[in-house]
């Protein structure tokens, strides 16, 4: 008996969510936006610390639907292109290279490094790119499907 990953797109919602709250649970540590907030403000870190602060070319084309790169020039002129970031978390090591990864930013100093959550008011495990990664790397047995050999 041999057994297939389900498509992502076709895995049910619910059970999307599920998996992926029991992924973060071992990589998400703590919500620490405050403390990274009175860091920046009393300088003791810098926005410059940012590791892909600005949208990458791929990630300007999809958010803004341009195609040529005069196109993502004008949007990076006019200062659209920075990542608008409203959480700081602790996270794994692991968790973070991921992020990295997948053009996440990613605040790294020497008192610590957090992902910069692009989103808020919604629970994590509903991103759609921590899905994605949950879906990627876990192998939980509702991402299978059972073939008969």
């Amino acid at each position: 008996m041999s057994k297939n990953k389900i498509a992502f797109n076709d895995i049910e919602s619910g059970v999307m969510q599920d998996i992926t709250r029991k992924f973060i649970d071992n990589h998400v540590i703590y919500n620490q936006s405050y403390l990274v907030s009175e860091l920046i403000s009393k300088e003791v870190i810098s926005l410059e610390d940012h590791i892909n602060y600005y949208k990458s070319d791929k990630a300007i084309k999809y958010d803004f639907g341009v195609s040529t790169d005069e196109e993502i020039q004008e949007i990076r002129d006019n200062g659209e292109d920075v990542q608008e970031i409203f959480e700081y978390w602790l996270c794994s090591d692991w968790f973070i290279s991921r992020m990295k990864e997948q053009d996440e930013p990613i605040l790294e100093t020497d008192l610590g490094t957090w992902w910069g959550r692009t989103c808020t008011g919604q629970a994590i495990y509903l991103d759609y790119d921590v899905q994605e990664l949950a879906y990627q790397y876990s192998y939980d047995e509702r991402l299978y499907k059972k073939d008969v050999a």
